[in-house]
């Protein structure tokens, strides 16, 4: 055998992968009179090197090139910059060889980040990263803005940046009703493996793979904005679902309608508070007379008062009879004092 022929099969696979990553290995056998066996090892070495990636399994897999999804891209905020474009011209070739799913969700998330940052992040610049993993694509968004947590803080009078954070889980929140739904954050943190946004001095974090939602002090503040979506490759997630569980059919306009939503209640925890009074109950319960159903989820949270109770479920309620309120994951003592709490 030509003992050049390793390194010739290497650079034809990595030649090959960009317009042949379904059948790179066919191609490789009948170019180099090679068994399959022979291209597929060649194959998991350069996996193992990092220079292809894999997506799906045995007869349905596709490589390619590793370097084609890692991108580093900066833009000026000024008119005429469109998040469509960008996905168009940056990333629709490289993202098109990623499964169905994975595409949609990323170019979902990507274009409602970008667009919220263009509306809204009162910044100059945009900058763009993204890179694989250990199986997991990460799509990062910057900008030297003056930071969404103080943005929605000033802009509905909160008492400060961590009350921001609960008002962004909830759906249907936008500084700009006219232009905006206040959908965009919302979905994309639950299509994506795991969301973050960081700025200033405050991370929120959904990690759906846990289902876990947290606040915390970030290792390197962000003067302006960063958002950080992950998912893996090999993720079953798809985007049409994800709506599908926050949605119902409008039986007038006969299309789904967003109007489920799903709260976790520690969330709105400020400090070293409890869960007992109106005052706290009425944080988490405001803008939800937007919604037809709330899903309320005490997580971690040990207790909660009859204060706290008759607000949301006596007081709310009655004002919005038609709203449906479940909750989910109480301990026993928030139990009793919800069924408790209860009106006959």
């Amino acid at each position: 055998m030509d003992k050049d022929q390793p390194e010739r099969i290497k650079e034809f696979i990595l030649a090959q992968v960009p317009e042949h990553p379904k059948d790179v290995v066919p191609l490789t056998v009948k170019r180099f009179k090679v068994t399959p066996t022979t291209v597929h090892r060649h194959l998991n070495k350069l996996l193992t090197q990092g220079e292809v990636v894999k997506t799906g399994r045995t007869r349905g897999a596709s490589y390619f090139l590793k370097s084609s999804l890692q991108k580093k891209l900066e833009f000026s905020i000024k008119p005429g910059l469109e998040e469509h474009q960008v996905w168009m011209d940056y990333f629709h070739d490289a993202f098109s060889i990623l499964p169905e799913n994975i595409y949609s969700i990323c170019n979902y998330g990507f274009s409602e980040m970008f667009n919220n940052t263009i509306d809204h992040s009162q910044g100059t610049r945009i900058a763009v990263r993204s890179k694989i993993k250990k199986g997991v694509l990460k799509l990062n968004i910057y900008d030297n803005g003056i930071g969404i947590f103080n943005k929605v803080k000033n802009a509905f009078g909160l008492e400060n940046e961590r009350a921001s954070v609960l008002e962004l889980t909830k759906g249907k929140l936008t500084t700009d009703p006219e232009h905006h739904t206040g959908e965009g954050i919302f979905f994309t943190s639950r299509a994506v493996d795991e969301f973050t946004i960081v700025s200033s001095r405050l991370a929120y974090i959904k990690n759906n793979l846990e289902d876990d939602w947290f606040i915390e002090t970030p290792e390197y503040p962000i003067k302006g904005t960063g958002i950080f979506l992950e998912i893996r490759l090999n993720s079953n997630k798809k985007l049409k679902d994800v709506f599908r569980q926050y949605s119902t059919l409008d039986q007038e306009e006969g299309a789904p309608k967003f109007d489920k939503t799903h709260i976790r209640v520690e969330l709105s925890k400020s400090g070293q508070e409890r869960y007992v009074s109106r005052s706290q109950a009425k944080r988490i319960l405001t803008g939800l007379e937007k919604f037809n159903h709330i899903g309320l989820d005490f997580s971690h949270i040990k207790t909660v008062g009859q204060g706290f109770v008759d607000e949301v479920f006596r007081v709310f309620q009655s004002k919005h009879p038609k709203i449906k309120i479940e909750w989910t994951r109480a301990n026993e003592d928030v139990r009793f004092m919800i069924e408790r709490g209860l009106p006959d």
